[in-house]
């Protein structure tokens, strides 16, 4: 049983990587392989529509042709057992690291034909971690609900059926008094990390755990 954890956030020890790197202790507890990948390390770009994926016959048909740090990275998506991806919201959306690795591992195996079905690998299984500012009420306002959505379809529909894990509210920064940011409520904020972040982690522990049994 192998578990691949991506971090779509550039910051490897905060919030969305902290969630990721329980998973995958939560996957290690039960005796599998379980590796977190730092997409910010990598140097990769987004899908350029080359079509290589798509030429019936070709040699790359249903894989991602370009060459590059990311390209090791598809391998491992490709043939582990579990696949998390994990991203905080930048405006509304997941990051560019996340979003650029997306295009590429999702683009590969989709078919433009309702006679066959995708060219990935089914019963994998996935989930997806979303951090984010806003607090749990306010997801809808500001349409975080719909991008959630809709990656968890495009997950379903290449593998399997997909867990969702949300951490809303998140601690920003170490020290709040260093910037301008009095848009939000600072000491419920230190509040939450103390108290309900550390749920949150053992919730991701479990997760790992699940999806690696």
């Amino acid at each position: 049983m192998k578990l691949l954890a991506i971090n779509g956030s550039p910051r490897k020890t905060k919030n969305t990587a902290s969630l990721l790197g329980k998973i995958v202790d939560g996957a290690k507890s039960t005796g599998a392989e379980a590796e977190l990948v730092h997409l910010v390390d990598l140097n990769y770009m987004g899908c350029t529509s080359c079509f290589a994926c798509k030429l019936v016959g070709g040699k790359s048909y249903g894989r991602c042709a370009m060459k590059d740090d990311l390209t090791p990275v598809l391998q491992k998506s490709h043939e582990a057992d579990v696949l998390v991806l994990g991203t905080p919201f930048y405006f509304m959306q997941e990051s560019s690291f996340l979003l650029a690795f997306q295009e590429r591992l999702w683009f590969q195996y989709y078919l433009y034909t309702e006679k066959k079905p995708p060219l990935s690998p089914r019963k994998k299984a996935t989930a997806l971690v979303y951090t984010m500012n806003v607090k749990q009420e306010d997801i809808a306002t500001y349409g975080k609900d719909r991008v959630v959505a809709t990656a968890k379809g495009i997950m379903e529909k290449l593998f399997a059926p997909c867990e969702v894990l949300l951490s809303c509210d998140t601690k920003q920064f170490d020290d709040y008094s260093k910037y301008e940011v009095d848009y939000f409520d600072v000491p419920e904020k230190l509040r939450r990390h103390e108290e309900v972040f550390p749920l949150e982690l053992q919730q991701a522990f479990e997760l790992g755990a699940k999806l690696a049994k």
